[in-house]
């Protein structure tokens, strides 16, 4: 086993951040300027794209006409998310806490399913795989950010 150097605390032997006080190990990689822009834009596009697809997604269901909340649901989050996808590029912290838990987007799958109909599903299984799965392989370069 290793121990932080700065915190003290016992680090796996592969770590290359520590769990205790978010350091980087002596020997974990470092991310180059061009490297962070690239992944920041690649985050920033695919979750300006889930915007769209949602916002397409909630005027399918208003046009049903039955599930109009849900709907406007889906349009006020994907708006959320197109403000977001524009203020990651200048403030790119707590990415990884943001995309890592799954409660809130099952959440959102489900009540997509169950009162927004089939359509609502596709925005999460997009979701799922472009934009959680990418932070997940990238989850240690987006801790250094």
């Amino acid at each position: 086993m290793k121990y932080c150097t700065k915190c003290g605390k016992e680090l796996l032997d592969d770590a290359t951040i520590c769990m205790g006080c978010g350091c980087r190990t002596d020997d974990s990689p470092r991310t180059s300027k061009a490297e962070t822009t690239q992944l920041l834009n690649t985050l920033s596009q695919r979750i300006h794209t889930n915007a769209i697809i949602w916002i397409v997604i909630g005027a399918l269901q208003i046009m049903i006409g039955i599930f109009c909340i849900v709907g406007i649901l889906n349009i006020v989050s994907a708006i959320n998310d197109m403000k977001y996808s524009k203020e990651i590029l200048n403030d790119p912290t707590d990415i990884v806490e943001k995309f890592e838990p799954v409660t809130m987007p099952i959440i959102v799958s489900a009540y997509n399913l169950v009162f927004g109909g089939i359509v609502g599903v596709v925005g999460s299984i997009y979701y799922f795989i472009s934009i959680r799965g990418f932070v997940m392989e990238n989850k240690e370069r987006f801790s250094l950010m």
